[in-house]
């Protein structure tokens, strides 16, 4: 994966560009951003332009997408990396059994065809969701487990095959099992020799505050709405759905291509959380909780990306109720409800909200009763609504 694979984030790429060129290569770095943003594939481009042997410069006449400088994609380790198949890039994820053919004690490299597949059909960016399912472990929470960090252990102690550094991708280190983090410290602090460990996070305040000592942090913003536009038009879709779906997603490309694969999609969110927050309103308990019954059905990822739309829908009222309604986008329903309900988000209660519907998502990654913590959650914003309506 080259540099002008990436979507946006020119600014970074090329700090990333000029750190390299001058030999300045951090022996840990953690890539952080929100969900979307492109951490995992900005990462691994930066180890294949580290490894580059022929490296491209602007001055050479190649278009390069307006960067200065670029890995060339056509040197042995460039094509290597690009199938995610060099003998020096090592990759860690989050993993677990599936119950059939691996029963127990996985690790990493029983799915590395799984993650080589869903890397290169989706340009390194997807979601903890679709690679749950590609991995098929049903309701098993994946982690990073003791195998995992015993396994780098094991590839370290051997030569590097051909490159000249050797890379390290962990991604979602949050998800690292915090009785096994231990094994990795030292290896953080005093790596072998030309070893650069890449960490990828979506929630850094989940790491462990010893894990994070020993990186330098690399913030990667979400993808601005116009490079997100482009990309999108690039693929086919016309320029009013293209610049109405860049703004609806955030600069998030999982939501984007979830969004535009099915549009259906967000207005079932709408109207369920339109339908639930009515019920809120009218305190309908035996309502609120048949409602939590019929959540268990789903499984935890799906309902971890509606509860992620409620916050979405939040932010709308929240907008509408402090007069910048015109930067919020939505059909006619969906502005009108809005604006009813904006009545009840204000600048007072919103962190209410906000803890409420985040701790919720923890919970269910947590794998809570969905039932009960659905039952917990309506009670709790029937409260709100009632102070808010006083």
């Amino acid at each position: 994966m080259r540099f002008r694979d990436i979507i946006g984030q020119r600014d970074l790429i090329e700090k990333l560009i000029a750190a390299v060129n001058n030999g300045r290569i951090p022996h840990a770095q953690l890539f952080w951003g929100a969900e979307g943003s492109g951490q995992l594939a900005l990462a691994t481009a930066y180890a294949q332009y580290i490894n580059c042997r022929q490296k491209v410069q602007a001055s050479s006449g190649e278009d390069l997408h307006g960067l200065s400088a670029d890995s060339c994609g056509k040197c042995p380790s460039c094509l290597k990396f690009q199938q995610i198949a060099h003998p020096d890039l090592h990759f860690v994820y989050p993993n677990n059994a599936d119950g059939s053919r691996i029963k127990k004690d996985s690790q990493s490299l029983d799915y590395i065809d799984t993650w080589r597949e869903l890397m290169l059909a989706n340009q390194g960016i997807f979601s903890l969701n679709e690679w749950t399912e590609a991995m098929n472990i049903g309701t098993r929470q994946p982690i990073i487990n003791v195998r995992d960090c015993r396994q780098i252990l094991q590839t370290l102690s051997l030569k590097p095959a051909e490159a000249a550094f050797r890379v390290v991708i962990v991604w979602l280190i949050e998800k690292l099992d915090v009785t096994t983090s231990s094994i990795l410290l030292k290896t953080l602090e005093e790596p072998e020799p030309q070893t650069v460990f890449l960490l990828v996070s979506e929630n850094p305040d989940r790491i462990l505050p010893t894990i994070l000592s020993r990186t330098q942090m690399v913030k990667v913003p979400r993808i601005e709405a116009s490079d997100l536009e482009a990309y999108l038009q690039q693929k086919g879709m016309g320029a009013e759905d293209a610049k109405d779906l860049a703004l609806r997603s955030q600069g998030n490309l999982v939501e984007a291509k979830l969004l535009s694969g099915n549009n259906e999609t967000r207005k079932n969110f709408h109207e369920s959380f339109a339908d639930w927050m009515r019920l809120c309103f009218k305190v309908d308990m035996p309502a609120l909780v048949a409602l939590g019954e019929r959540m268990k059905d789903l499984k935890g990822e799906p309902i971890k990306l509606f509860l992620q739309s409620c916050l979405n829908e939040i932010r709308a009222c929240l907008l509408i109720s402090n007069g910048c309604g015109q930067w919020v986008l939505g059909d006619a329903a969906e502005k009108s409800f809005w604006q009813n309900f904006s009545k009840f988000v204000t600048n007072a209660n919103v962190r209410q909200y906000y803890d409420l519907f985040n701790d919720a998502i923890y919970q269910i990654s947590r794998n809570a009763d969905i039932p009960t913590l659905f039952t917990d959650l309506s009670i709790k914003l029937c409260r709100i609504l009632a102070a808010a309506r006083k």
